[in-house]
């Protein structure tokens, strides 16, 4: 499956220390140069960065994007534009903004939680909880709602 990420999920995902969920559950995950500059270049010494580093999976894609203002910040909309420009089946991305962009231009769409969601049923993570209790910690935000759902959809009530 080809798949495109913005920074959000590498970020919250690699500091959980779960980023290896991304590879078991999509192989390899493309980047547009502008996300890795945000996730790794700008944030050296950041949880998570190392982890970012050696994924072998996560391929960085340099190429030239049309120059187009999406209305986003730089990592979405290069996300979005490096979807369309190689026919990704899939983008990750959790603002909201994006989110409604990316599906607007007729992308698929899922976010970190749904990357778990999918994880979790495909057993590469044992347990959802403790990875969502992790990311709050973190600083991710989850409401209530979509936070019961997702447990009961991996059948964690």
């Amino acid at each position: 499956m080809l798949v495109v990420a913005d920074s959000s999920p590498l970020i919250y995902l690699s500091r959980v220390g779960v980023l290896d969920v991304l590879a078991s559950t999509f192989g390899e995950v493309c980047i547009p140069a502008v996300v890795w500059a945000e996730v790794v270049t700008a944030r050296p010494d950041a949880p998570g960065v190392e982890a970012l580093r050696a994924a072998r999976w996560l391929r960085v894609d340099a190429r030239a994007l049309p120059s187009v203002d999406l209305g986003l910040d730089a990592g979405e909309t290069a996300a979005i534009l490096l979807a369309e420009a190689i026919a990704a089946e899939l983008v990750l991305i959790d603002e909201r903004a994006g989110r409604e962009v990316a599906l607007r231009r007729g992308l698929a769409v899922r976010g970190t939680l749904g990357v778990l969601v999918r994880a979790r049923e495909a057993g590469a993570i044992p347990t959802l909880r403790p990875v969502l209790d992790a990311l709050v910690a973190e600083g991710f935000r989850i409401s209530p709602v979509l936070e019961a759902e997702s447990l009961r959809r991996v059948g964690e009530t």
